[in-house]
């Protein structure tokens, strides 16, 4: 079993971080105005609601006006939103390195995604030099602000001594972080760690366990390792009627 690599190509949704979940309740009349006349924070919730088409038909170009409007006067999470419209081509023309400038604004004001997402981007070379080095700088930042994809990478970096000097135990530290927030791959890859005694001393049963929560949230390798676990008896008693059924659930999901 092979432990993977997980990079989100990120989606429009940091931007959700700093706002209610719920549709805010604003006069748009009043929120233009302001906008219009400077007030920063009205012209990121004005991209917003046009990025989201709340209160306004959706104009994903003019939420990228708005948000560029913002993110030059120094608005972190305009900044931030603004690199993932150059890094999608959302109302903008896809552009990789503006998308790494962007980020890289945000990420030096703190933000967690902003750098996250400069982390990747200096991985993979994508929009700037590759430099492996500082990825994981900026991930350990994002890290320690509990944001669970950087928690991840971070751990796979440790794990595989990519930026870093490889350290299995500290993989497996940012692993748990990430897999305690519930993310599947963090998961899956903790328990190749209990399975393998890989930076943690083997044990079957945290093997088990944290399949079964990636299994939960339909991570495929994850179904399939906790099939074979009941098929061949490891760490629990063989059962083949569970087995099977793990197997044809993962099909339906599919």
């Amino acid at each position: 079993m092979r432990k993977r690599l997980f990079f989100i190509v990120l989606v429009l949704v940091s931007a959700a971080l700093s706002m209610s979940a719920q549709r805010p309740q604003v006069n748009m009349m009043e929120l233009k105005r302001m906008a219009e006349e400077g007030d920063t924070a009205a012209q990121y919730q004005l991209a917003y609601c046009y990025d989201r088409g709340w209160g306004m038909k959706k104009d994903v170009a003019l939420a990228a006006k708005w948000y560029e409007v913002a993110a030059l006067r120094g608005h972190a999470e305009s900044q931030n939103s603004l690199g993932n419209c150059y890094l999608l081509g959302d109302g903008v023309a896809q552009n990789d390195s503006l998308a790494a400038y962007w980020f890289e604004q945000a990420a030096r004001q703190g933000h967690a995604a902003a750098q996250y997402s400069i982390g990747v981007s200096l991985l993979f070379g994508r929009g700037v030099a590759r430099d492996e080095r500082q990825a994981v700088r900026w991930f350990r930042q994002a890290a320690a602000q509990d944001d669970a994809d950087s928690q991840y990478n971070l751990g796979w970096c440790l794990e595989t001594g990519t930026g870093v000097e490889k350290d299995e135990r500290k993989a497996v530290f940012w692993y748990t972080e990430a897999a305690r927030q519930g993310m599947p791959q963090a998961q899956y890859n903790l328990a190749l760690c209990a399975h393998e005694g890989r930076g943690m001393e083997k044990d079957l049963k945290a093997y088990i366990f944290w399949l079964e929560q990636a299994a939960q949230r339909h991570d495929e390798k994850a179904i399939e390792a906790l099939a074979t676990a009941y098929e061949q008896g490891i760490g629990v008693k063989p059962n083949m009627k569970k087995a099977q059924k793990l197997r044809k659930k993962s099909k339906t999901t599919n």
